[in-house]
């Protein structure tokens, strides 16, 4: 009888060592997820700064083109005056 006691004894110490692993395992559990949510919304965060900057760059060379695209063609056509067309003159004789 004395030892099952002991061994009682011995399985309640087990029991509460497992216990507080247990307990210490759930606490660290929680610190990594609040830590990995946290360095995920600092990763949305870079990728999302990256994008704008990104589609802000697309959209200013865009402009840019379609500007020299416009003066080229708007200015080429305003600066160069029309040519008249060649008079001749038929001289008599020369038919």
């Amino acid at each position: 009888m004395k030892e099952n006691f002991t061994k009682t004894l011995e399985r309640e110490g087990k029991l509460s060592d497992l216990d507080n692993r247990a307990e210490e395992l759930r606490s660290m559990g929680q610190t990594f997820t609040r830590t990995s949510r946290a360095v995920a919304q600092k990763q949305r965060v870079r990728h999302r700064r990256w994008r704008l900057v990104l589609v802000g760059l697309a959209v200013g060379l865009a402009v840019i083109i379609l500007i020299v695209v416009l003066v080229l063609w708007l200015g080429g056509t305003s600066n160069t005056p029309p040519v008249p067309p060649a008079i001749t003159r038929a001289t008599p004789g020369e038919d």
